[in-house]
């Protein structure tokens, strides 16, 4: 985005209790704006824990290019957002991974060790976590990829089951459900196949009976913060501030004059192809000619 600052909207509710007498409640503000490290969030969200309370605010993350990113540009978000047609370098057709849903984006999740983006981040989630902020993680990864999805949070010291979103009473939250496509919540961590992260968020906390004051929403897509900021511009009642998160994209460009470029793209084409060269030979049944190894 070009803007530091888009879309606010303030909705002043007021209370009608007679003729002529109206009392205001405080405005609810939706808005969004670029950063590019974890501490100007934490900044904001000091002063809403000391508006609001710490437990009326909830923190809601990325994973991908906002709290970790591959060691390898093959099986990075970079590498999907190729794939899907998403930058301005395209694959060639013959460039095009087969079942990328399916099994090749699941299979280097499991293959890449990935990193954490700025290192203290872990520090930033526990300090909102030991401060009474409800923190959990917001992901585009299928439900399928959560061995995986766990496994590096975890070996990057991130714990998302310290202050998860639990139910009203306080008691522990699970979902597995199905709307365009499979959703589950569990230990902190919410994996939504891809689909609206604004629905996506409104469902787990109509699931959980929750209601926050404010939410902060953390994302490295422009896509994902203007569907968060929309849901919520529509509903009304909570205030947001979605930060989209650049810090990558804008490393890549510093080093290299581009999110991609082509032999970038043309290495990681080889690489696929050599990946799939070894496996095949060790395993050949994988060997599906076109057909996806998971059912669709």
């Amino acid at each position: 985005m070009n803007k530091t600052l888009l879309g606010t909207i303030l909705v002043t509710a007021m209370l009608v209790t007679g003729c002529t007498t109206t009392t205001s409640v405080p405005p609810v503000v939706v808005s969004d704006t670029d950063v590019t490290s974890f501490s100007d969030i934490s900044t904001h969200i000091g002063q809403l824990n000391a508006r609001y309370g710490a437990d009326k605010v909830l923190i809601v993350t990325d994973i991908d290019n906002t709290l970790l990113t591959s060691t390898s540009d093959l099986g990075s978000d970079i590498w999907y957002q190729w794939q899907a047609g998403k930058l301005s370098v395209k694959p060639h057709p013959d460039q095009q991974v087969n079942c990328l849903y399916a099994d090749a984006i699941g299979l280097l999740y499991e293959l890449a060790p990935q990193q954490l983006i700025e290192p203290g981040t872990p520090q930033w989630l526990a300090r909102w976590q030991q401060q009474g902020n409800h923190v959990v993680a917001l992901t585009a990864r299928s439900p399928s990829t959560r061995a995986a999805t766990e496994r590096e949070l975890a070996r990057a010291g991130m714990d998302f089951t310290k202050t998860p979103l639990t139910t009203a009473d306080n008691t522990q939250l699970m979902i597995n459900g199905a709307d365009a496509r499979p959703y589950t919540y569990l230990n902190g961590i919410m994996m939504t196949s891809g689909q609206h992260k604004g629905h996506m968020l409104q469902t787990l906390l109509d699931k959980a009976g929750q209601t926050f004051q404010a939410i902060v929403f953390i994302d490295d897509s422009d896509k994902n913060v203007s569907h968060m900021t929309e849901a919520y511009e529509l509903q009304g009642d909570t205030s947001l501030t979605a930060f989209h998160y650049t810090l990558v994209e804008e490393r890549r460009i510093a080093r290299f004059g581009a999110v991609l470029t082509p032999q970038q793209a043309d290495t990681m084409a080889s690489q696929w192809q050599a990946l799939n060269r070894t496996l095949n030979d060790i395993y050949p049944a994988r060997d599906k000619q076109g057909t996806c190894l998971t059912p669709q």
